[in-house]
């Protein structure tokens, strides 16, 4: 198993928008629909502007075999996101690629921002010792 840079894979948006495409809308805490492509390039450019605050510290793809699993990014705040193809969830690609991430930065506290929907992500943050600290709680203006 290996971790590849998105910026370093030539088709890293349509991977990253595919793997978007399999998530249900209440597994994300991140947006209410699906995204249009050019707002999914959009982010993406955002992310990985590494001049600008808002900039994923690292965001890579999760590859075995010659084909990507998922992808994992890493934020300056120590906040870790991971995103695994149906396919090849429960095969210990997440909890792989989030343990090699935590190596990598040694930061003092990690946090995963997880839908209470999300109990797959939720369940393999558990059992990477990650413990529930907060419910957070949004109202969407109408």
């Amino acid at each position: 198993v290996k971790l590849i840079p998105i910026s370093e894979h030539p088709d890293a948006a349509k991977i990253l928008y595919d793997l978007l495409a399999e998530r249900p809308t209440e597994a994300s805490i991140s947006h209410k629909k699906m995204p249009t492509w050019e707002e999914h390039l959009a982010f993406i450019a955002k992310k990985t502007d590494w001049a600008s605050a808002n900039a994923y510290q690292d965001w890579l793809l999760i590859e075995y075999g010659g084909e990507i699993r998922g992808a994992v990014y890493m934020t300056d705040k120590c906040e870790i996101g991971v995103a695994i193809f149906k396919a090849h969830q429960d095969k210990g690609y997440g909890p792989w690629a989030v343990t090699m991430l935590m190596r990598k930065y040694g930061c003092q506290r990690y946090l995963a921002n997880v839908a209470p929907a999300n109990e797959p992500s939720r369940k393999m943050f558990e059992k990477l010792g990650f413990k529930l600290v907060q419910h957070t709680y949004r109202l969407e203006a109408e």
